[in-house]
């Protein structure tokens, strides 16, 4: 039986109602975490153990040798925690929704720490993922023994999808809840689950940068602890001409590096890129937080100010999210610099120290988000509409899709449940049919489903294109010869 913090007796029927509906919730919870560990525990077994075997080294596709760690990224630590820490104390848990709630909330660092590093890896774990074919005879022969209906791609997609799933259970959980001690510890689990939400979105757009140099390493930039659109007017003293007009930058705000992006046109269809145009190193920057004559507005700035941006925030609490978190890094650099190498450093940068932007004080230190307590910042889930969570506008890409890429135009059929991310994606039911309208890049396609259920983004290893039995059997004798 279900202890609760709320008073159910006055409720009726109806708090009845609510009772039962909590305990299919939690059931579903449960039962679909046992489901993830076991998914995740199959392609470490079925797939990494396969490709690290020396006596494979050879069957392995070329791009893909020693290359193990970058495809999965820390996978196998998130199948240790799921498996022996959170799972368990699920099933410990399941009778109370209060100790349900508690689990998240007590694990929101490690989830947080976990799922950051697995979505930080993404980008790299796509731009492999590029260069192999999910038909090729090795990883289709570990797709057979394992007895999957999806390929390697879509069970790498697991772990965003369980994230998005907790996030509905929890807000479904709140939804049939009474007022009182089991609504604040769910709303507060709501909470975590959406920090590590937005990180997932914030590495989907990632994904979308194009154009970066080769000296411009993104993954030597640290955390991405930010991203948004602005409008932005550059300065350049060496250059006059460079004063330009106000221009819509994507801004990426990472550890070591600000990138300032140009966003490409979205197509009917709702997805953008977004093409590097400069970057700006954090150790080399000031900040100027007061702009006169628009509170919207602050400044980023090269040493002695020979290269400024002026940078407008489409709020002013967005811009003072900015102004603070960038703070926050400049002064973590300040503390990284012990001894000589903080007096250096000072005598460097006096006029960074200098600017009004640091008259407030220092803020919190605390390197980690908190879980947001308002309902302005619970909008961070990815079931916002104004910025799509994924990537791919492969307009320009064309001649870079592989000879076996479907037709526009063909029937496709959905291999299994997929839970769309964002509102420029769609939710796919097994077996359920479908027409492509378009190739994206990354494994992605739009697609329209029958019987007017709507149109939208899909992971290509959720979907397979209806072939003749002909076609199939010729797999089947090649999967057998191998």
């Amino acid at each position: 039986m279900e202890t609760s913090g709320g008073s159910e007796s006055s409720g009726g029927e109806d708090a009845e109602a609510r009772r039962s509906r909590r305990g299919h919730v939690l059931a579903e919870l449960l039962q679909t975490e046992r489901i993830y560990v076991q998914e995740m525990g199959s392609i470490l077994s079925g797939y990494k153990e396969e490709i690290e075997k020396p006596e494979n080294q050879h069957l392995l596709p070329s791009a893909l040798v020693g290359q193990a760690d970058v495809l999965f990224g820390n996978l196998h630590e998130l199948f240790t925690f799921h498996q022996d820490v959170f799972l368990k104390d699920l099933e410990r848990s399941i009778s109370a929704t209060e100790l349900v709630a508690l689990c998240f909330v007590e694990k929101r660092e490690t989830f947080f720490r976990l799922y950051s590093y697995y979505c930080q890896n993404i980008p790299r774990s796509e731009r492999l993922r590029e260069t192999l074919v999910d038909t090729h005879l090795f990883l289709q022969a570990c797709q057979l023994r394992l007895g999957h209906k999806l390929p390697l791609a879509a069970y790498l997609l697991k772990p965003v999808q369980r994230i998005t799933k907790y996030q509905l259970l929890l807000k479904d959980l709140l939804r049939y809840s009474e007022c009182g001690a089991m609504t604040t510890g769910l709303q507060q689990a709501l909470d975590c689950m959406l920090v590590v939400l937005k990180c997932v979105n914030d590495s989907m757009h990632q994904i979308a940068i194009t154009g970066v140099p080769v000296s411009v390493d993104l993954n030597q930039q640290g955390e991405l602890l930010m991203q948004g659109s602005f409008l932005v007017v550059s300065e350049n003293k060496r250059d006059l001409r460079i004063r330009i007009r106000p221009r819509r930058r994507h801004i990426f705000l990472y550890e070591k590096a600000m990138l300032f992006c140009k966003p490409a046109t979205k197509n009917n269809h709702n997805k953008a890129t977004y093409h590097f145009k400069n970057d700006l190193q954090m150790s080399q920057i000031g900040l100027t937080e007061s702009v006169k004559g628009d509170l919207r507005k602050f400044e980023v700035w090269r040493q002695g100010r020979s290269e400024v941006h002026t940078i407008t925030a489409p709020t002013t609490e967005v811009k003072r999210a900015w102004v603070d978190r960038i703070k926050r890094v400049l002064l973590d650099q300040l503390k990284e610099l012990k001894g000589e190498r903080v007096k250096q450093y000072g005598a460097q940068h006096r006029t960074l120290i200098q600017t009004s932007s640091w008259d407030m004080g220092p803020p919190n230190q605390q390197t980690r988000p908190h879980p947001p307590t308002s309902n302005a910042s619970r909008t961070a889930s990815c079931d916002i509409h104004d910025e799509p969570c994924w990537s791919t506008d492969p307009s320009d890409d064309d001649e870079e899709e592989p000879d076996h890429t479907p037709a526009v135009g063909c029937p496709l059929m959905a291999l299994s449940d997929y839970t769309a991310v964002g509102a420029s994606e769609v939710s796919l039911r097994e077996g359920q049919h479908a027409e492509l309208l378009k190739v994206g890049c990354a494994g992605w396609w739009y697609v329209r489903l029958a019987g007017g259920h709507g149109e939208g983004w899909a992971p290509a290893a959720y979907l397979d294109q209806r072939k003749t039995s002909r076609s199939s059997s010729r797999s089947h004798d090649r999967l057998h010869d191998h």
